[in-house]
């Protein structure tokens, strides 16, 4: 039959179109891209604060290419996908999601925000207004107020002070005042640091590594080169330390937390060593001999969490913030300051017991076993994830990096741990009892979220016994933990060897044991 022939002929022709796109042997999973720009809102320029937040909007508002406003979230919506993107400290994340057999088209779309974007004057006030619905969804956060005001009380001149978040006010209503255009700064600012000397790319698809590499080729070859490498803040050091301070503020939930903050040099060429997530397991352990369970026994506290959070701003090249927030019950309120030194403490212990090799080995071998065990994530999320950390490991390390702890560095754990000083200390009291003009003190507000806060220094006796502190008996290390796994190789156990895989005539089956 012609018919059928033609019609055979016609389907030979699309599958060959597909296979050349990559289509034909796409998986049903979905295919997804994420680009991390090495810029963010730690330059912004201060007369137009929250500008990476704000050209991160408009980069979805059409290019030379595609001119139509959205046609790049349109197109994702129609073949199964979505987008998103987010600015932090030091970086801007764009990424997406899509059906397979629609991964080149997507892109080529993707590609146009990093090579020709309009950034059209109709669509700025539209976008503004988004970027100020954005900072009203989170004037309620008390994570958000908490870091805010750290910001605002952030040593002059650090890049920390910077208000990230951008509203009508920081890119308006400013600007206009100060007879600054938005515009050109938007593009001034997009034509400097969106270089490819700044920029991580990773691609995830069905495709073979030869058809997604020469489609990054082909569509990502317009990007600009001669940027600058990334920008390095260490220079600014540390945002706040030294000067003894305790800032009391209102939580908008019912709750008292106390959050000590630690500054830290920046780990990030340790990632093999990882010396803030061996004081992290200790500190927020929660078994007997723990901080947590000497201060519940106290009745003082129910919760505790500690580490290097991974935001921008507390992981940076100026420097890390090892953060420990502590839930406080009412009396615990009233003993804020025998929290902190109980904290100081067990810190104490910690230096006199020196770096622990076996404790360092039980959490690398826990990662070991996440990083092998690992559950598949939704794909737009591992590229997000490595992307975000392309620049900081070595290309052989990008997609295990954040489990490997190889390297036992006790010189290291104890430089860190060194760290940890009444000297160099930051005390948050956030609590639900806050009062305006409490105890006399001077009551100041945070110019973007409004929220009211005090200071005050904390008593140099005080400081002197965190020095200097005698140790609770009953604070102590974790016990070694003997269930946990150092070697997950599959071995053959000799006597349950099938006869016939042995030599023998018969079996009726193998089987093979994990060693522990």
């Amino acid at each position: 039959d012609e018919d059928e022939d033609e019609g055979a002929e016609e389907d030979e022709d699309m599958d060959e179109d597909e296979e050349e796109r990559g289509g034909g042997d796409a998986p049903t999973k979905k295919a997804a891209a994420a680009m991390s720009v090495g810029i963010g809102s730690f330059s912004d320029p201060l007369e137009a604060q929250g500008l990476s937040h704000f050209l991160e909007h408009m980069l979805f508002m059409g290019s030379e290419k595609y001119p139509t406003e959205n046609d790049y979230d349109t197109f994702l919506t129609k073949h199964g996908g979505c987008s998103n993107a987010f600015t932090e400290a030091e970086n801007t994340c764009y990424h997406f999601d899509v059906q397979p057999n629609s991964l080149h088209d997507a892109l080529d779309r993707f590609a146009q925000f990093f090579i020709s974007p309009l950034v059209l004057e109709g669509a700025m006030e539209r976008e503004v207004q988004a970027v100020h619905s954005e900072f009203e969804q989170v004037l309620q956060s008390d994570g958000c107020r908490l870091m805010q005001v750290q910001c605002v009380t952030a040593k002059e001149g650090h890049p920390w002070r910077i208000f990230s978040w951008g509203n009508q006010k920081s890119l308006v209503e400013l600007p206009k005042a100060a007879n600054v255009e938005t515009r050109p700064l938007l593009l001034d600012y997009y034509k400097t640091h969106y270089k490819a000397e700044q920029m991580s790319l990773v691609v995830l698809g069905g495709e073979s590594l030869d058809t997604l590499q020469g489609w990054v080729g082909e569509l990502f070859s317009g990007v600009q080169s001669g940027g600058k490498e990334r920008l390095d803040f260490a220079p600014h050091g540390a945002p706040f330390g030294g000067e003894g301070m305790l800032y009391r503020l209102p939580a908008v939930k019912e709750a008292h937390e106390l959050h000590l903050c630690f500054p830290l040099p920046s780990l990030f060429e340790h990632y093999k060593r990882k010396p803030d997530e061996y004081i992290s397991h200790l500190i927020g352990h929660e078994g007997s001999g723990s901080l947590l369970s000497a201060l519940k026994e106290k009745g003082w506290a129910t919760k505790l969490s500690a580490g290097v959070s991974d935001s921008g701003h507390e992981k940076s090249s100026a420097s890390w913030l090892f953060g420990i927030s502590i839930t406080l019950t009412e009396a615990g309120l009233e003993r804020m300051y025998d929290v902190a030194g109980l904290l100081f403490q067990y810190v104490a212990m910690l230096k006199a017991d020196g770096p622990q090799e076996w404790v360092f080995r039980e959490i690398a071998a826990t990662k070991d076993m996440e990083f092998q065990f690992l559950e598949e994530e939704e794909a737009d999320e591992y590229t997000v994830r490595l992307a975000s950390r392309m620049h900081l490991v070595a290309p052989k390390d990008i997609l295990v990096g954040e489990y490997l702890m190889t390297d036992w560095d006790p010189a290291l754990i104890t430089a860190t741990l060194s760290c940890f000083s009444p000297d160099t200390v930051r005390l948050d009291l956030l609590t639900s009892t806050f009062e305006l003009g409490s105890a006399g003190k001077e009551v100041e507000t945070e110019p973007w979220f409004q929220v009211p806060f005090t200071r005050e220094r904390i008593p140099q006796e005080l400081l002197e016994a965190w020095r200097n502190p005698q140790v609770d008996p009953t604070l102590r290390l974790p016990p070694q933990n003997e269930y946990i796994p150092h070697n997950l190789s599959i071995r053959k156990d000799p006597s349950k060897v099938p006869e016939a895989e042995a030599g023998g005539n018969g079996g009726n089956g193998a089987s093979a044991d994990g060693e522990a």
